[in-house]
């Protein structure tokens, strides 16, 4: 009979919960901002940074399936979205 044991069996590399950095937070380590990051502080709808990613207008880095942004590009699509919506709107 075998003994069971109670130490935890690492089996494989991490998915979720993980004390080292990923792949994931690597944009945030490069101070690049997500999406809804960059949609928060710049007051620019999510859907409008999404969309111009998509379309090459705002450039950014795509790492696995996440988008990530310089704050640098965020300012310029910024003013230029205001510019272009008008003071009034």
């Amino acid at each position: 009979m075998q003994a069971v044991s109670s130490e935890h069996k690492d089996f494989g590399q991490p998915v979720v919960s993980s004390s080292r950095p990923g792949v994931l937070d690597e944009g945030a380590q490069n101070g690049l901002l997500t999406p809804a990051q960059a949609a928060a502080c710049f007051h620019i709808p999510e859907y409008l940074l999404r969309r111009a990613c998509a379309e090459g207008g705002l450039e950014h880095r795509r790492v696995v399936n996440a988008l990530w942004i310089s704050p640098a590009a965020v300012a310029a699509f910024g003013r230029a979205w205001w510019a272009k919506k008008g003071p009034n709107s």
